[in-house]
């Protein structure tokens, strides 16, 4: 299924089995996209869909960024460059910028938002105990754009890592009290 026919469609993120990190964007059961983490504790992903495959990796520590490539090669086509409460700006090498940011006060909800604050792509979750899911869109004025599947790919690869750090924080903390 091509991701301009899931326009207006709710989409799907789910983890089919519970101890890979792969997940699958479905729509109406049909998988869109995947997504794939190479270790069990890294942040290097690869994601793919009808529209060509990239890769993701996070580097750096104190001024960390997110760096977006198309498979196999060595040139950024994209960086996200994190905030300090999880949202962050998108900076695509043609010159166009997101922003991802919150849309519900619980941080439960995101979205990239186009320059002018319209959104392009959201996500709200992930939820779930043992496997995650959640649910994704693509706005309307996003179709056909060659940024929204990497969008779609990468908000879903942001809030994994975001869970995945949480997780680590509570883990210290419950060991160190």
């Amino acid at each position: 299924m091509n991701l301009d026919q899931t326009v207006g469609h709710e989409l799907e993120w789910r983890q089919p089995e519970i101890l890979r990190r792969i997940y699958q964007l479905t729509c109406n059961g049909s998988e869109v996209a995947i997504l794939s983490f190479e270790s069990r504790y890294g942040s290097l992903a690869t994601g793919e869909c009808g529209q060509g495959k990239w890769t993701f990796k996070r580097t750096g520590f104190l001024s960390p960024r997110v760096s977006i490539r198309e498979a196999g090669s060595e040139t950024d086509l994209a960086i996200f460059t994190p905030g300090w409460t999880g949202s962050g700006s998108l900076a695509f090498g043609s010159g166009r910028r997101y922003q991802l940011r919150p849309t519900n006060f619980w941080h439960t909800e995101w979205a990239f938002q186009t320059e002018d604050g319209n959104p392009a792509v959201t996500l709200s979750g992930p939820h779930g105990v043992f496997k995650q899911g959640g649910n994704a869109g693509v706005a309307q004025s996003a179709a056909g754009s060659p940024e929204t599947p990497v969008m779609l790919l990468l908000i879903w690869y942001l809030r994994i890592l975001m869970n995945a750090d949480a997780a680590a924080g509570a883990a210290v903390v419950a060991c160190s009290g």
